[in-house]
C-alpha cells in the first residue's frame, strides 16, 4: 500500500495550470503562493490571462473568472460569480465558495480547459 500524497503547500510544492484545450494548447501558467486570479484582460488585473486562448471578440461580463488559493490549507478555487461558471472535473462549482483542488484536476472556463499540475520542489545541497 502506497502512502497518500501529502497536501500540496507552498514551500514544499509548486503548482501550475497547463492548457489542455485552447488556442495555445500546452502553454503553462504558474500559480503563485497566496491568491492567483484567472480571467481575461479587463478593468481588473489577472495573473492567468486566458485572452490568448480563445478567438478575439469573445465578450465577457466579468474579467476575473476565478481565484485560486495556494496556501497553508492547500490548493483551492472559487468562482467569482460569472454567468457561465467555473467547472472542475466536469462539475460546475458553487460561486464564492472555496473548492479544494488536487493534481490532475481539470478546470474549464468557457471553451478553455486547464489541468492542475503539482510538483514537489527538489532540494539542493545548498538548501537546509
Amino acid at each position: 500500500m502506497s502512502a497518500p500524497n501529502p497536501s500540496p503547500i507552498p514551500g514544499a510544492f509548486k503548482a501550475k495550470l497547463s492548457v489542455v484545450t485552447g488556442l495555445r494548447s500546452g502553454k503553462t501558467y504558474a500559480l503563485k503562493d497566496g491568491v492567483t486570479y484567472i480571467g481575461r484582460k479587463g478593468p481588473q488585473a489577472v495573473d492567468v490571462d486566458l485572452t490568448e486562448q480563445e478567438n478575439p471578440g469573445v465578450a465577457v461580463q466579468v474579467n476575473r473568472f476565478a481565484l485560486v488559493w495556494f496556501d497553508k490549507n492547500g490548493l483551492g478555487i472559487a468562482d467569482t460569480g460569472t454567468r457561465i461558471g467555473t467547472v472542475v472535473n466536469g462539475t460546475k462549482i458553487a460561486s464564492g465558495k472555496r473548492f479544494p483542488l488536487k493534481a490532475e484536476d481539470t478546470l474549464k472556463f468557457g471553451k478553455t480547459v486547464l489541468k492542475v499540475q503539482v510538483i514537489k520542489k527538489q532540494k539542493t545541497g545548498v538548501q537546509k
